[in-house]
């Protein structure tokens, strides 16, 4: 048997190659990238409203807690992104905190200062559009567990 009869009985890869779509995009279902795209926004708007946090850093000790939550929320943020072990959990207990501490103030917010008011309304919404998103993917994937990537070493898992 000549290498020429075994590539021909082998080659089998036209079948496969049509089954599976080329663009990786297309193999990430769709609540994924939602929640993907959620984590990318709340990481975004939370670097947007530096300037505006940096207003009410009066000494050296509120600037480096303001610096360090901005780094751990990036942090975690794409550590989500990738699944790492408990990124997800950490990251969408921070996001539902955040609105559960930013909510019963807005109304507050709105009397007192209204472009204030308006960049936590939007830090709000984005935070709880990512905690719904990611229980969305976590319905569509079948179990929580799963699309949390609990048990999961790594990223690569």
């Amino acid at each position: 048997m000549n290498t020429s009869d075994l590539n021909t009985q082998m080659d089998c890869s036209d079948v496969f190659v049509k089954c599976v779509p080329k663009d990786h995009v297309e193999l990430t279902p769709k609540s994924e990238r939602l929640f993907k795209a959620s984590v990318i926004v709340v990481c975004g708007w939370a670097l947007i409203e530096t300037p505006l946090d940096l207003g009410g850093a009066i000494n050296f000790t509120t600037l480096l807690a303001l610096v360090v939550s901005k780094i751990l929320m990036g942090l975690f943020g794409a550590a989500a992104i990738v699944k790492l072990r408990f990124a997800r959990q950490v990251f969408m207990f921070i996001c539902g905190v955040s609105v559960f501490a930013i909510a019963p103030a807005l109304p507050v917010e709105y009397t007192r200062n209204v472009l204030i008011a308006l960049c936590s309304t939007v830090e709000c919404l984005g935070k709880a559009a990512c905690v719904v998103s990611l229980a969305f993917a976590s319905l569509a994937a079948g179990s929580a567990g799963e699309h949390l990537s609990l048990g999961n070493p790594m990223a690569d898992d």
